[in-house]
């Protein structure tokens, strides 16, 4: 039922709005002219440093004018004829929205973001429920854009009543509608949220519609001025149907900057030494991504001279356990400063361990997997920032116990490969599965004897110039009587949920691509952050991570399939107990790629951070873990509903991808930390947090269950590429202890 009525602004109140709108207008006009008058004039600077860059390369396209016919257009009541309106157009927080009779004023034009935002007054302000209210009668406002829930709206195109064929605007937050308080046609009417009810008061004549275009990719990425402390970098506008509004610059996958939509270079600091990736991502208003430019990489020299190797390690100690050996010693001194410390059994380096440029390297290594009742000689180097190497300290023998008392009791080669093993399952018949990323094959290995056969090649899967491509893979324990094999894999346009029969047996095992059934598509692509790990639960479903696609925002909308872990039934079907009636399970994740059931059926998962910390998360239904306003335990994390991590990692000891739960222990492998860690399960929360392998096998990237163990690959080479067989990695077989 319609509810009360409130009274409609005084006469007075009315004209000083109408003059306040009149001058708005008038300023505008003039800004607009005094543009246009200085297009000639305006130059994006490009530091002297990178003049001879940019000569060499094409020339800068200016940012394109906004075109789209949606984009800055009036919502108009059905029952009133008047337009949604920014009341006296006034840009502070909190102004109330009413409805007026249409003007063509900034302060009534609104443009819908992918993120579902509606954004007015030149995109500088978005609609916003007042305190997040989901109450029947909350304010309508308009307010600074802060990405939270009550002001994020679906569009939805009404069925019955006075709506039907109208528009009603629905608060994702609430589920309430955008209404007119007491249904008043009059002008200075507040507007609000009601329950939905199809009534003339809640429908919307308007063309508006979310701008889901995004940019096209920046071109020309190019350098100069290095130095072995700053670069500048600039790139080639890129072109979108509203307009480009920012530009991201990223290393590696890992956010550097971000920058106005005109500005075509930035300066940045990098660190002497260190190899990066840099590229650029262009955003619009409605926050809509565009794929990565071209990567360009940068090696900065060190800041100063350095012919001086460390000194020698000294106090070099060990003592064994089992068959674990833990090794000590004293720190070297450098006049510069130690980076890492070399670790060697025998003639062969077994370990690394590493600090930064901030912390020393700590002076302690366990090496676990030994044979017992055997000696091993050890010594150990160290190297500074620049790759000056000291003589090895003196050597000291450790003799192993007769048998393995610890988690760790062996680790065999059993395959090498050319390419990125991702995804790996083990059959029913003991073989194992695995894909290779940037090949898009199929691999059977026999564990017994290391002989591999092809399986087949995966159709449609594309690389991103980065991490995409072929990732993950599952089997449902139906398999023995319905061989499917899951896939997750990078196509040209989206990341995608497949699966395919497996025919034959043994050596004869081969992939039908003529039964391939798309499962799930529309998942966002880009560079870097397409997550892809697959898991089936023990309640039969399947369970993918899905990464942001560099797009931050899109973690936190639960109408989107990005920055989530999704929850499916096998045939693909939405299962009727997910969250929010779609694939969705659990949303506000970075790039999630772990994920692992422990005996209690709960479901763990492993995220990378951006550049503070990594995070492992125990995940419930529905649950929000808070990115972009949380990095693990950083930011706004104590703001109500996030879930916070069980545990995080600094990223230089982590970006961690595979886990696998074995006996009620979690372990993780990660790829810049180049370690496994081991966690007990105890409760909800990990404990005695054990590292294993520290630089032993270099990066690692996934782990998964084995019978007596675990498989672990490695991911050293060519795995920020999309370059078929440019690696050479390891897969290994770890054998636990009792």
């Amino acid at each position: 039922m319609p509810h009360p009525v409130r009274s409609p602004l005084p006469p007075t109140t009315r004209r000083r709005r109408h003059l306040r709108r009149a001058l708005t207008a008038l300023t505008a006009a003039v800004a607009s002219v005094a543009s246009v008058a200085s297009v000639a004039l305006v130059v994006t600077a490009v530091p002297t440093a990178v003049a001879a860059a940019v000569a060499t390369a094409a020339p800068a396209a200016a940012p394109a004018a906004p075109t789209a016919a949606t984009a800055n257009v009036p919502v108009v009541g059905v029952a009133s004829g008047k337009c949604l309106d920014v009341s006296g157009a006034s840009t502070s927080p909190g102004a109330r929205i009413i409805i007026w009779p249409c003007s063509g004023h900034s302060n009534q034009a609104f443009t819908a973001t992918a993120a579902g935002e509606l954004r007015t007054l030149g995109g500088t302000r978005c609609l916003d429920v007042a305190g997040s209210s989901t109450t029947r009668g909350a304010v309508v406002q308009s307010s600074t854009c802060s990405g939270g829930a009550n002001q994020k709206f679906d569009l939805r195109t009404g069925t019955t009543g006075a709506a039907t064929g109208a528009t009603v605007v629905v608060g994702r937050q609430s589920g309430l509608c955008l209404d007119v308080t007491g249904a008043s046609t009059a002008s200075g009417a507040f507007v609000e949220t009601w329950s939905c009810n199809n009534q003339g008061n809640q429908a919307w004549r308007t063309t508006l519609s979310a701008d889901t275009q995004p940019p096209s990719a920046p071109t020309s990425p190019r350098v100069g001025g290095l130095t072995c402390r700053t670069v500048t970098f600039a790139w080639n506008a890129a072109t979108d149907t509203v307009g480009v509004t920012a530009y991201d610059v990223y290393h590696d996958g890992q956010l550097m900057t971000s920058v106005g939509g005109s500005t075509l270079s930035t300066s940045l600091t990098v660190v002497p030494g260190a190899t990066w990736g840099l590229y650029v991502n262009a955003r619009d208003a409605a926050g809509n991504v565009s794929q990565a430019s071209a990567t360009v990489t940068i090696a900065p020299p060190q800041c100063q001279v350095d012919t001086t190797a460390p000194s020698v390690p000294t106090g070099l100690r060990g003592t064994a356990s089992g068959t674990t050996v833990t090794l000590t010693w004293t720190a070297s001194s450098d006049d510069v400063g130690v980076r890492t410390y070399d670790v060697y059994r025998g003639g062969s380096r077994v370990g690394t361990v590493t600090g930064s440029g901030a912390t020393p390297p700590v002076t302690t290594f366990v090496d676990s997997g030994l044979a017992p009742s055997t000696t091993y000689a050890y010594s150990v180097t160290a190297a500074d920032a620049t790759g000056n190497v000291s003589a090895r300290s003196a050597s000291v023998g450790v003799t192993t116990g007769a048998a393995c008392a610890s988690a760790v009791c062996g680790v065999a080669q059993v395959a090498t490969d050319t390419d990125i093993p991702w995804g790996l399952v083990t059959l029913p018949d003991g073989s194992v599965l695995y894909g290779r990323r940037d090949a898009r094959t199929l691999v059977r290995l026999d564990p017994a004897t290391g002989g591999k056969t092809t399986v087949g090649t995966v159709p449609n899967v594309s690389g991103t110039d980065g991490e995409g491509g072929l990732m993950g893979l599952a089997v449902a324990p139906t398999f023995g009587s319905d061989p499917w094999l899951y896939v997750m894999h990078t196509s040209p346009t989206d990341n995608r949920i497949v699966r395919y029969r497996l025919t034959g047996t043994g050596t004869g095992l081969r992939l039908d691509t003529a039964t391939g059934q798309v499962l799930v598509s529309g998942i966002l692509r880009n560079k870097y952050h397409d997550g892809g790990r697959l898991r089936f639960g023990p309640d039969g479903k399947l369970y993918a991570s899905t990464g942001d696609a560099q797009n931050p925002d899109s973690a936190q909308n639960v109408a989107g399939l990005n920055g989530k872990v999704l929850r499916l039934n096998p045939d693909g079907s939405v299962p009727s107990d997910n969250p929010f009636g779609s694939y969705v399970w659990s949303y506000g994740h970075r790039n999630p790629q772990g994920l692992a059931f422990d005996s209690q059926g709960r479901l763990w998962e492993q995220e990378f951070g951006n550049s503070v910390m990594d995070e492992t998360n125990l995940i419930v239904r529905g649950g929000n873990y808070g990115w972009p306003a949380c990095e693990g335990t950083v930011g706004t994390c104590g703001t109500t509903g996030y879930i916070a991590p069980k545990r995080t990692y600094p990223t230089s000891e982590g970006s961690c991808s595979g886990i696998a739960v074995v006996r009620e222990a979690l372990y993780v492998a990660c790829a810049r930390g180049a370690r496994m860690y081991r966690a007990v399960i105890s409760g909800d929360s990990l404990t005695s947090v054990q590292t294993y392998f520290a630089g032993t096998y270099g990066r690692l990237r996934t782990v998964e269950p084995a019978p007596g163990g675990l498989w672990l690959t490695t991911t050293n080479l060519g795995d920020k590429d999309s370059t078929a067989d440019n690696s050479d990695e390891r897969i290994l077989r770890v054998t636990l202890g009792p």
